[in-house]
């Protein structure tokens, strides 16, 4: 028997540390090791470090080349998620390379693996850039390479500044291969230069070097160009104006920089010139006695050294544009187009678009209208942009205005215009558009609204387009996002200036959207719509009470209902002498928004409290304030009661002799009494 039972001992005892050490294996055992990772800089990366599932309780550590990741000082950064086994880095950089290492633990015991993450970025900028020789127009730079940020270095970006602007810095056209380490660079005369260098690879380009510490100095020279957009300028009278884009200094070449200005006009031989020494100048004026002439121009460039080589292009331009001397004749409405509420169509004759006659550029006619009670001081303009062919154009020019205001007197003319001035006008035409649709009401809005009931007010449009018949008025069930069908009232509104409706039948607690249209004899015009909860069977809202004239046998209490105050529910005063148990009660207020309470006793104190209380019998309390009723030789009393601070503010209470006498007389009781104390004391 015994050793059956030490055969038992040793099986169960076998059995435990069996559990024991496959436990204690289990504890640590990361299942899923991290892998290596290779980002681009601004990505988002996950590593997944998983634990073995049968262990359930531990700890997940991240740590990064050695050093303890603390995920919460930076959330934006770092993000863990199934206890620490899923780890995210967002918009990683340069500096988050490196090796990550997941440290599990659990009890004493812990088991780590690591995973490799190599990011690609922007290339390191190279170092020790410097000017290795200077001579003439050209330099030679060197520098040392930097890191190339995991990816291959694929060229070099030469950039360049000048003694006088030396906060900009111009890249230079052509860029140097990656291999290399030196490159030629030619530069523009009288300049002195400083130079930075930045490496791109397929990322992007990195930040720019240290400039060099000495700089290169280019000899002056005849200027590189001339000036671009060269054009004239057409909106003075009798001006030729020339204008021209300015040449950067860095295209001067030389001192004295300036502008060589010539014109003649079209077929003559001799040159006009006018010197220019503004190098910031981008125009000159020049007095002229023809309108919109033709002319000849040409802007060259020139420094002290001489003018440039390169010969100036010669453009053809116009002196300034005057009023048109034609107008436009036999200006009419279209017979062929009706006349609608909103739109007009005229026609005129064509004129003649010749230079002398529009003295500039024809572009068009200008169509101009006005109400008839505003004055032509209002008008509004149409621009008609006509386009013309070489030696012909139509007989009758055709056009509409669109957005003219419904069944109203109107006045129209039509003149010519070419790029800047506008002519005489044609003669004026009267004319006057039909009634249309109205425009919507304005402030719809909920009045009142009680569990069945709604009702809406409004004003009328702003534009009614006509005589307003009426208004229409339809409303649909709202259930979430679907809606019902549009119900319209059977009895529409006939007389224009009834602005409110009061729609019954409705559901208690619903959400309803209601229609509002104006309608003239054409139609109804464009909705206005609003969305309304009917009242429910909640308890209703204690308004604001204000008591005034307290007198010795009766109080006034006055209230204002809270906006969509419901209408249904109504209002009762309680009230009792200080220290009594039970409520006495008013009658209802029958839609009055006052109480007054009468047969009181003088000189009392009540409590008093507003009551609130709908159809269904939910009822209501407000705040209780205490009243007190004054003497009957007394005058009256003024107070006022804020039900949001369950305060009660005298605003008038003149206190009778009596009650000062009385009051004076406490006071010297109190005073005598703390002399005696302090006599008895000392």
């Amino acid at each position: 028997m015994r050793n059956k039972m030490w055969k038992i001992v040793e099986f169960w005892d076998v059995l435990l540390w069996s559990w024991i050490f496959i436990t204690t294996l289990a504890e640590v055992a990361i299942q899923i090791p991290p892998n290596n990772k290779d980002a681009i800089q601004g990505d988002n990366i996950k590593f997944i470090c998983k634990v073995h599932p049968d262990i359930q309780n531990f700890h997940m550590k991240w740590k990064h080349n050695s050093v303890a990741i603390d995920t919460s000082s930076n959330v934006e950064k770092y993000k863990e998620m199934e206890n620490g086994q899923i780890f995210f880095i967002r918009n990683v950089d340069r500096y988050d390379s490196g090796t990550y290492t997941c440290v599990a633990t659990s009890g004493s015991d812990k088991d780590r693996a690591s995973a490799t993450l190599t990011i690609k970025t922007t290339p390191d900028p190279p170092s020790r850039v410097e000017i290795v020789s200077c001579s003439g127009l050209m330099v030679e730079l060197s520098w040392d390479a930097g890191g190339d940020g995991g990816s291959s270095v694929i060229s070099y970006l030469t950039q360049f500044n000048t003694s006088d602007n030396p906060n900009f810095w111009n890249n230079y056209y052509e860029e140097i291969q990656g291999e290399k380490t030196t490159g030629i660079v030619n530069l523009s005369p009288w300049g002195e230069y400083s130079f930075r260098m930045l490496a791109r690879n397929i990322i992007g380009y990195s930040e720019p070097s240290q400039p060099t510490h000495s700089s290169c100095s280019t000899p002056p020279d005849h200027p590189g160009g001339n000036p671009k957009n060269v054009r004239t300028l057409t909106h003075k009278k009798k001006k030729l104006i020339i204008a021209w884009m300015p040449m950067p200094r860095l295209y001067h070449n030389g001192p004295g920089f300036k502008y060589i200005v010539s014109w003649r006009p079209k077929g003559s031989t001799y040159w006009n010139t006018k010197e220019v020494r503004n190098a910031n100048a981008k125009q000159v004026e020049i007095d002229v006695t023809d309108i919109y002439g033709l002319y000849e121009v040409m802007v060259k460039s020139a420094n002290d050294i001489g003018e440039s080589f390169q010969p100036p292009f010669i453009r053809l331009g116009y002196s300034g544009e005057a009023d048109p001397i034609v107008s436009p004749k036999d200006f009419r409405l279209d017979p062929t187009q009706p006349i609608e509420p909103h739109t007009a169509n005229f026609i005129w004759e064509s004129v003649d678009t010749s230079e002398e006659k529009i003295r500039g550029k024809f572009r068009g006619y200008k169509l101009r209208f006005w109400k008839s009670s505003e004055g032509r001081h209002k008008w509004k303009e149409v621009d008609v942009v006509v386009e013309t062919t070489e030696g012909y154009q139509l007989p009758d020019v055709r056009a509409a205005i669109e957005g003219l205001p419904a069944y109203t007197a109107l006045r129209a003319q039509v003149a010519v215009m070419n790029g800047h001035y506008t002519g005489m006008p044609s003669q004026t035409i009267d004319f006057k558009t039909p009634e249309g649709v109205p425009g919507p009401v304005r402030k719809l809005h909920v009045e009142e609204k009680g569990k069945s009931y709604i009702l809406l007010k409004w004003l009328p449009p702003d534009e009614p387009n006509g005589i307003l018949k009426g208004y229409d008025i339809g409303y649909q069930l709202v259930n979430g996002d679907k809606y019902g069908p549009v119900k319209s009232l059977k009895t529409q509104i006939t007389n224009p200036s009834t602005l409110g409706a009061r729609i019954w039948g409705l559901k208690t607690n619903h959400n309803y959207r209601f229609y509002v249209w104006a309608r003239t004899k054409i139609g109804k015009g464009l909705p206005v719509f609003m969305e309304v909860e009917t009242a429910g069977d909640s308890i209703p809202v204690i308004p604001y009470p204000i008591l005034s004239a307290v007198e010795s046998t009766s109080i006034n209490i006055t209230w204002t209902a809270m906006m969509y105050q419901e209408k249904d529910i109504q209002y009762l005063l309680e009230y009792r002498t200080e220290g009594q148990s039970d409520w006495l009660s008013t009658d209802s207020s029958d839609g009055r928004s006052w109480k007054y309470l009468d047969g009181l006793i003088p000189n009392t104190k009540y409590d008093v409290r507003l009551v609130a209380m709908n159809r269904v019998g939910a009822t209501k309390y407000g705040k209780i304030f205490s009243i007190v009723t004054t003497p009957k030789q007394g005058g009256g009393n003024d107070y006022s009661y804020d039900a949001s601070s369950g305060q009660l503010a005298s605003i008038h209470h003149p206190l009778s002799i009596a009650s000062k006498t009385q009051n004076l007389a406490i006071l010297l009781q109190i005073v005598l009494t703390l002399l005696t104390f302090l006599f008895v004391i000392y």
